[in-house]
């Protein structure tokens, strides 16, 4: 771990990320709140987290050879300023015109594309710039930039959101992607340039499909475990907010309280997943950590009040983010650097389909059936995840080598 800290790059990239991700928090619970504001509606929200999706979806076959083949420092400085400029040019239009939802769409559309090559280029990048003794402990850290991110941007952004308005949020989330962009810039790093003959081409991204062919293992446990991260960005991002609005009526308040105490839940899992794999094997507690977080899910719900619902977040954080970082782990250690993007990306289009879908159907469930059938679908995306790791390490007599 010292070893890792000690590297500037890194250090300097770790830190640009939790600013970064700071800047997303407020985002998110900003825009969340401006769609319920001028809505109402449960349903127009998961409509546009589906949107905030969808961008992956379309640049998804170029995203890939991208990621391969520029300098990562330098991508991600780019796409953090571009998120910077779409928010200005966001903030400019609402001062001088009405706000529109269309306004809100196409901002959420192409802050969308940003994210969509900002996270998969963050992980490549740090495969590419940490030793592979140090993937499991750098996994560690770059989860807990997240985690620390999701703590300061949904808390704070749910109090400014609550004291002053949406709009103050979004602009501090402006400065928050220059300060990211400018500490990334900074980071000593030389790029070398690919030197194969390779096209641009959307062909490139066979290179992704052919290894997946080949690890049927690593497909089968990345398209179940995967929906552990698809009840996050996908139907926990429309019911979070709805369990503090409808079921404890604390609204923007309350859900940067929950957001944050699953945030510090997952902090924690940076720090306690090392011992734990020490005594049991990773298929145990992958399996015990995806049933673990369901069970949080459905308890908090049913809390006689927001702050006994936030010590279930909590739990629901250490758990899912304890069995992302495993994960993640796992990919590193299997997936060769060349084609990390482009597997990442085939991964990345699963997902965003996933999203989009779960963000959806639970906004719908949320306002036409109840949010208790919500909940139930949500805690179904941790139990999936449990069967596929099962699954994985019965079928395939190879998941021994990085499941035990």
């Amino acid at each position: 771990m010292k070893s890792i800290i000690q590297n500037k790059t890194f250090l300097l990239f770790f830190l640009g990320n939790i600013i970064s991700l700071i800047a997303f928090g407020f985002n998110t619970i900003s825009i969340s709140w401006l769609v319920l504001e001028q809505t109402g509606s449960e349903f127009q929200l998961g409509k546009i987290m589906a949107v905030a999706t969808v961008p992956g979806l379309i640049i998804a076959l170029l995203s890939g050879y991208l990621i391969d083949k520029l300098n990562r420092k330098w991508l991600l400085v780019f796409l953090d300023l571009f998120k910077m400029f779409v928010l200005v040019l966001f903030l400019i239009a609402t001062y001088f015109f009405e706000l529109k939802m269309y306004f809100i769409y196409t901002a959420v559309f192409l802050i969308g594309i940003g994210n969509a090559l900002f996270w998969p280029t963050g992980q490549a990048f740090v495969q590419q710039i940490v030793n592979e003794n140090d993937f499991f402990n750098a996994n560690k850290l770059l989860s807990a930039s997240y985690q620390i991110g999701s703590i300061f941007g949904a808390g704070l952004g749910g109090i400014i959101v609550h004291y002053f308005n949406p709009y103050s949020a979004l602009f501090i989330n402006i400065f928050a992607y220059l300060i990211s962009s400018t500490l990334i810039s900074y980071a000593p790093f030389k790029h070398n340039k690919n030197s194969s003959n390779e096209e641009l081409s959307i062909l490139s991204i066979n290179k992704g499909i052919e290894y997946l062919k080949k690890r049927k293992d690593i497909l089968v446990l990345t398209m179940t475990t995967i929906l552990s991260d698809v009840a996050i960005w996908g139907s926990l991002s429309v019911l979070t907010i709805s369990i503090s609005t409808n079921i404890f009526d604390k609204g923007t308040w309350g859900y940067g309280i929950l957001d944050s105490f699953y945030g510090a839940g997952a902090l924690s899992s940076a720090f306690l997943i090392g011992y734990l794999t020490k005594e049991f094997q990773r298929q145990t507690v992958l399996k015990f950590f995806y049933f673990g977080a369901a069970i949080f899910l459905f308890l908090s719900a049913n809390m006689p009040n927001i702050y006994l619902a936030s010590l279930c977040f909590l739990f629901m954080g250490f758990n899912n983010n304890s069995a992302r970082i495993l994960i993640r782990t796992i990919l590193m250690e299997n997936i060769p650097n060349n084609i990390m993007g482009r597997v990442q990306t085939l991964l990345g289009i699963y997902t965003r389909v996933m999203v989009v879908t779960s963000s959806l159907l639970c906004g719908y469930l949320i306002e036409n059936i109840s949010i208790e059938n919500a909940i139930n679908f949500t805690c179904f995306h941790y139990i999936l995840a449990m069967i596929g790791t099962y699954a994985v390490s019965k079928k395939w007599q190879r998941s021994v080598q990085y499941l035990n």
